[in-house]
């Protein structure tokens, strides 16, 4: 059993490095829990290619990391201003519009989630500024008005500091980054994805061709978060070329994971991004999405065809991932609390057997699809 797997992150600014170690770290862990033969070798770089093997008694993988961490770090944000311009993003993009109504009715927890950094954010800076304020008013009593407005502003920029830091701790600023990042994604495409987008579907669709006529084997497509806004667009292309070429696209399975699709193709704006949808929509896929409830960066059980408005033929098989029922109870509350780790679970170890099982969907003789139930 051959299988390439092709991984895209989601809006991370961190390298191949970071997500091989954690790779390395859970598969060790799901190893020595389940007793598996699984082999890892060391990350590799061959003609800008990045990928880790896996091997078996009969199997083997070849997991390829699609790397785009160094366009997320052009738009990444690093302080209160960056926030404050990525909270008017979403403001404009997203309430002004009126399309949080729509965002409510698909997935009332997406709509809380989006709204979090951006209550947050307005938040610190009302209660900087009344700490800052009532400083001065006090201050100048007993001091010089200059010295009490110096004193004021440094009151001012301190309680600001600590809310922004704790405000990283409550993972909020990266909520607002997603948000920030997809309400202008049309934007940041032009200017720096398309040509990426475009060199990974040939790299995708050369290997797909070259194992068309091999029984034992399948290319898996997997996508986490905004990876998975990418994907379509990957996708269209991969399909177009297998239409042009006549090759057979049946090998080819999609993992979606904590898929945030609507922050994209709910807007007007995005008429090329759903008719895309809507040409992918005519194959038959096995594609499978996976979300949780507890990601609160993702929109769970959401038909994000249907409510995009697309006219599909095929729909992805939409499914939990129940991460309740793969760990145990105390682990599992400790993860809940931490919107980081949750948004990450995808890419874990279990610790019980369930329907979701990463590293199982990845290893193996087994195809994907025997492996999913649905």
């Amino acid at each position: 059993m051959q299988r390439d797997v092709f991984y895209l992150a989601g809006y991370d600014p961190r390298t191949y490095r970071f997500y091989y170690s954690l790779f390395k770290k859970n598969l060790n862990q799901y190893k020595d829990r389940f007793n598996i033969d699984a082999q890892l070798s060391k990350s590799l770089i061959q003609q800008n290619d990045i990928y880790w093997n896996i091997e078996g008694k009969d199997y083997q993988t070849k997991y390829h990391f699609l790397a785009w961490n160094d366009i997320v770090k052009i738009n990444w944000s690093e302080n209160f201003k960056d926030a404050l311009l990525d909270c008017y993003s979403f403001f404009r993009i997203y309430t002004i519009t009126g399309l949080f109504i729509k965002f409510g009715k698909a997935s009332i927890y997406q709509l809380i989630t989006g709204y979090y950094p951006f209550f947050y954010v307005i938040f610190s800076l009302c209660l900087a500024l009344i700490c800052g304020g009532s400083v001065f008013l006090l201050a100048q009593i007993y001091i010089h008005f200059v010295f009490a407005a110096l004193f004021a502003v440094f009151v001012f920029y301190i309680v600001n500091r600590f809310l922004f830091n704790y405000g990283r701790k409550l993972a909020v600023f990266w909520i607002s980054r997603i948000c920030s990042f997809c309400a202008n994604w049309h934007k940041h495409k032009k200017e720096h994805l398309e040509d990426r987008i475009e060199k990974f579907a040939y790299s995708i669709f050369d290997i797909l061709k070259k194992n068309q006529n091999n029984k034992n084997y399948e290319l898996i497509l997997i996508a986490h978060s905004v990876g998975t806004i990418m994907c379509i667009e990957i996708l269209e292309r991969i399909l177009h070329l297998c239409k042009e070429e006549k090759i057979d696209f049946s090998k080819l399975k999609i993992l979606t994971l904590g898929e945030c699709i609507p922050l994209v193709s709910f807007q007007k704006k995005s008429i090329d991004f759903r008719e895309k949808m809507e040409f992918v929509g005519g194959f038959d896929l096995k594609w499978y999405d996976f979300t949780s409830v507890i990601d609160g960066a993702c929109f769970p059980l959401v038909d994000f065809m249907q409510e995009s408005g697309v006219k599909a033929q095929f729909k992805p098989k939409y499914l939990s991932a129940k991460f309740h029922t793969l760990y145990e109870k105390k682990y599992y509350k400790k993860i809940k609390k931490n919107k980081n780790d949750a948004h990450f679970l995808y890419l874990w170890s279990i610790q019980l057997k369930g329907d979701y099982d990463f590293f199982n969907f990845v290893t193996n003789n087994k195809f994907l699809e025997e492996k999913i139930r649905s």
